[in-house]
């Protein structure tokens, strides 16, 4: 029998005629043989296997092997000895995985019989050589299915760990490219593979878990151009235990050990696992990864691992199988990017596909990502403002998915943010402080120059100013507001703490302000406005004229070589004044020509000061002998408010200009006297009639100082037309209201009798409203008003119209001296929001009414305060300023910044509306959008750096470390248990003498 089975192999018969012939032989087997034929028959058919050209012949060899061996169980037993089993697991054989089937459906046969286990301890034992020298996935398949049947052969001990990780190993090299296997086959095959190392780590210990960790990491981290890991790998992440993502991520991201290089390609390998069929826990690991470097700083790998596999993860989301895990990578990559629009603006133009495709396809799983991804754009536009020509189409795509709230997008991209990521791992504490919580970038100290950053966060928070400043086209000759938008666009998109104004500073600070040295804040702010306006000014007249200033001359206009201005003259500063005498109202009133009509020497648009702050007032000088009425107007850009005596009925003859008018000796501290002193004790005995809480009223200061004034005795007025001195009355009327009045309260003053300077603190109540009473000449009452909540009330020579302004800002100083202390400021974004109810000011019978709609307690911004002092910004409210002075006796109110209320509803928000300057705002220009994401860059390279050299120096001091990291396996002992061949064989060509996996 066994020679006409040998011979059949070689026939020509019809495969059909074959089978039934294999079919008879295989029954054989059943009927009384010899011995000696038995073990023939069994040679030939495990050649018939082992060696077969066809799958015909394998199969075929099979089935009469296994039909002989059951039917003859005592024999085989002799025949299956350990010599025979050896063979099989050690020689190379032309069909190795069939080899092993045979072995499996061996041991099935043996088992329960004497040399049953003697066998599995034989399997034990060449287990790990045979995993190496045999890497061929279907017959590591064939292998791994015998060991989940027969888990005695599973190395045991010390060997257990080393048997998983030439597993991995050997998983890491094969790939269905470069297999004969189709990919069905191959994916079936590492689940095997993959199912075996799972009941593996479900029962070894912490140790082995661990070794096989470190292995797969040291694979994933190798730099070899030959070599590229097996995607197959991401099969075993699901069987990993979630509980060790902690211990490999604390240990590895911390080890300065791990090379860059290495620890980029290992991450892009693990997002590239998301393309492993019915991968888990895959975009778990990657994001704790991605967490993990945020700690130790490690920006360089977060951005190249970004830029280079965004747009790859992004693409994942069409494929209903992985889209859900990389959708969760995708949303951590693009919301922690946030220095840079980069890696967003990688995949705009992949959004209108990928939509289409979701919106295509009717599922859940397709419906729920296609919500996502809308959330995430939007999250994203909000981040990355200022690019409608790509952002336009998107909202347009996606108009019809939910839009999050302003606030559900800021904690999404603060839980994400790199820098937000705890770094209790690290064990150090970075000098580089978070950015607030607010989300506004404070501004650094430069050597007492807080006078200069509380005005510029004031001035920042003013919105149509901050607009206007940006987008303010570059001009050579504004070399101050160029720099000036420097500091807004890095205010705005900065992702630092605080920003170093520097730029700024040097064309920005008064020629005569000392470096180092304290100032008013409020001088240096007439002083940053005056020169915004004059060198716009020169502008426009350059560009009119078109001729080239010589260079000397732009030197000498520059802010180095301008005198300073005498700070003795009035507060009202003038852009272009006229004087024109009008002899008298009557005068006025047949002309027909309202005062705002008369003609300035300024042709020119109005400079962005101008539309800004700039206002009119007419002053008026009354002789009181013959009646003759000489009149001027000025521009103003502030308005000094000085305080009164200090009871009611001397207020109407105090003097209200340059805060010269006598006060209370008890409100005032003396700077040289004012150590030890305690002022708050001082602030506080101060108990004025004026204002209902005992201090004065804002709205009766601005009222005081248009009151008229009479001039008499040393201060008479010298009449043209009675070419003499005398008496006479001066009054000032607004005749132009500005779209920001800034208020100045004129604490400040020289003591002369002590000599010595003094500040008053004196308790003012600031409104949250304030009227503003604007002169209109020959205005028509029945004519549309600036704002319906104007109050028109009718004059003599016109009409007065109470304009309405919103506070938005106070610069707040806290010292006993303008050159000494410290200034900060409270601020809140000044556009205004619809209100809930009609307010009609005709209801409001007196400015600053208490209750009713209109009054000073009504409230037309929104009621979102900050508070700004220096580096550090944090949320505030009104009542923190508003009380600052009851609780800190130095602190008072010192320059306030209101804003106008328009009658246009299209220029207010929704009360609940966030404000977020880099939606509001227009487009960056390219240059600035360029610095400000080169100085994003360079913060993360700075904390990167400091993370690095104190990584180094704990090193350094570091006492030596266990095994834990550094990877010793078998190769290093001199090779695996039961080896063949010395040094129990190799592994393929792979130089596995590189990375490795440590802590």
């Amino acid at each position: 029998m066994d020679k006409i089975f040998c011979g059949f192999r070689t026939s020509k018969h019809p495969e059909a005629v074959k089978r039934e012939l294999i079919r008879r032989i295989a029954d054989t087997g059943s009927k009384p043989q010899h011995e000696d034929t038995i073990n023939n028959m069994l040679q030939e058919a495990v050649l018939w296997v082992t060696d077969g050209s066809s799958e015909f012949e394998e199969n075929s060899g099979m089935h009469v092997y296994t039909s002989w061996a059951k039917s003859n169980r005592a024999t085989f037993e002799n025949f299956f000895t350990k010599d025979f089993l050896l063979h099989l697991l050690c020689d190379r054989l032309q069909n190795s995985s069939k080899a092993i089937t045979l072995v499996h459906d061996s041991m099935h046969i043996l088992q329960g019989t004497s040399s049953f286990l003697s066998l599995c301890h034989i399997i034990e034992v060449k287990a790990i050589s045979f995993v190496r020298e045999h890497p061929n996935i279907l017959t590591l398949k064939a292998f791994c299915q015998l060991m989940l049947e027969f888990r005695e052969c599973i190395p045991k001990g010390a060997f257990t760990s080393t048997f998983c990780t030439t597993l991995v190993q050997v998983m890491s090299a094969a790939s269905s490219e470069n297999s004969q296997e189709n990919p069905d086959q191959f994916v079936l095959a590492v689940s095997v593979i993959a199912q075996l190392l799972n009941h593996i780590w479900q029962n070894a210990s912490t140790e082995t878990i661990l070794q096989s960790l470190k292995m797969i990491f040291r694979v994933i981290s190798v730099i070899d151009e030959d070599f590229e890991p097996s995607i197959s790998l991401g099969a075993l992440v699901k069987y990993i235990p979630l509980k060790f993502i902690t211990t490999v991520i604390k240990n590895v991201v911390a080890d300065g050990g791990v090379q860059d290089t290495n620890m980029t390609a290992a991450l892009i390998r693990m997002i590239d696992w998301l393309r492993w069929p019915s991968s888990q826990n895959v975009d778990q690991w990657v994001v704790a990864f991605l967490r993990g470097l945020a700690t130790v700083h490690k920006y360089t790998i977060l951005v190249n691992v970004t830029e280079s596999k965004v747009d790859q993860v992004f693409d994942m989301l069409q494929y209903p199988g992985i889209r859900d895990p990389a959708m969760k990578v995708l949303e951590h990559m693009l919301l922690s990017f946030q220095h840079s629009p980069v890696a967003f603006h990688q995949i705009v133009d992949q959004v209108p596909s990928i939509v289409k495709l979701l919106r295509c396809e009717n599922s859940y799983g397709a419906q729920e990502c296609l919500a996502k991804l809308g959330e995430l754009l939007h999250c994203l536009m909000f981040l990355h403002a200022g690019f409608p020509d790509l952002y336009d189409p998107i909202l347009e795509l996606i108009k019809d998915l939910a839009k999050p709230s302003a606030g559900l997008i800021k904690l999404r991209l603060a839980e994400n943010k790199w820098t937000a990521q705890k770094t209790e791992i690290t064990g150090y504490v970075s000098k580089f402080q978070p950015k607030s919580e607010t989300g506004k970038t404070g501004l650094i100290n430069l050597g007492n120059t807080c006078y200069m950053n509380s005005i510029l966060q004031a001035l920042y928070m003013c919105d149509s100013f901050r607009r206007d400043v940006l987008d303010f086209a570059p001009n050579a000759q504004c070399r101050l507001i160029l720099k000036l938008q420097q500091t807004f666009a890095f205010l705005s998109h900065s992702q630092r703490a605080a920003y170093a104004p520097g730029p700024l500073l040097k064309v920005a600070r008064p020629p005569w302000f000392s470096s180092g040295h304290q100032h008013d804040c409020s001088e240096f702010l007439r002083y940053l406005l005056d020169q915004l306006h004059e060198q716009e000014l020169a502008a426009m007249k350059r560009r009119q004229e078109g001729d080239d200033f010589n260079q000397e001359q732009m030197e000498m206009s520059s802010p180095e070589h301008v005198s300073p201005p005498n700070i003795y003259k009035s507060r009202l500063r003038s852009a272009q004044i006229v004087n024109t005498d009008v002899p008298t109202k009557e005068a006025v009133s047949a002309e027909k020509t309202p005062i705002l009509g008369i003609r300035c020497l300024n042709t020119f648009d109005p400079t962005l000061v101008e539309r800004t702050f700039g206002g009119k007032m007419i002053t008026t000088f009354k002789c009181l002998k013959c009646n003759n009425e000489s009149s001027r107007i000025e521009s103003f850009t502030d308005i000094p408010l000085a305080f009164p005596d200090g009871s009611k009925e001397n207020i109407t003859s105090s003097s209200l200009i340059g805060g010269k008018s006598m006060v209370q000796t008890s409100d005032v501290v003396d700077q040289d006297s004012a150590d030890g002193h305690n002022v708050e004790a001082d602030a506080g005995t101060t108990k004025s009639p004026e204002g209902s809480d005992g201090g004065i009223r804002l709205n009766d200061l601005v009222q005081y100082y248009l009151e008229p004034e009479k001039l008499e005795g040393d201060n008479q007025y010298k009449c043209d037309k009675c070419n003499s001195l005398q008496d006479a009355e001066r009054c000032l009327k607004i005749t132009q209201a500005p779209n920001y009045l800034i208020v100045t309260l004129l604490r400040f003053s020289y003591n002369i009798k002590t000599q010595s300077r003094s500040k008053l603190f004196t308790e003012v109540s600031y409104p949250k409203s304030l009227q503003l009473p604007v002169h209109c000449c020959g205005t028509d009452p029945d004519m549309p008003l600036a704002s319906p909540r104007c109050k028109v009330s009718k004059s003599d020579d016109g009409y007065c119209q109470n304009m309405l302004y919103g506070l938005c800002g106070v610069v707040v100083h806290s010292g006993t001296s303008s050159e000494c202390g410290h200034y900060y400021s409270y601020a809140r974004h000044s556009l205004p929001v619809q209100q809930k109810h009609n307010c009609d000011m005709e209801t409001d019978s007196l400015p600053g009414s208490q209750g009713p709609p209109g009054g000073e307690d009504t409230d037309y911004l929104q009621d979102k305060w900050y508070l700004f002092n220096d580096s550090h910004v944090i949320y505030s409210s009104y009542s923190s300023f508003s009380n600052v002075t009851k609780r800190f006796g130095r602190d008072t109110a010192y320059v306030l910044l209101y804003r106008k209320i328009d009658a246009d509803p299209s220029t207010r928000i929704d009360l609940n509306e966030s404000i977020h300057p880099a939606v509001l705002d227009s487009p960056l220009r390219t240059d600035l959008r360029d610095q400000v994401a080169k100085d994003n860059a360079r913060y993360l390279q700075e904390q990167e750096l400091e993370a690095r050299t104190l990584a180094a120096r704990r090193t350094v001091n570091a006492k030596p470390l266990s095994s834990w990291y550094k990877y010793e396996d078998s190769d290093d002992q001199g090779g695996s248990p039961g080896g063949c061949g010395p040094g129990g064989g190799g592994f393929g060509g792979m130089d596995t003498s590189g990375s490795r996996f440590v802590y």
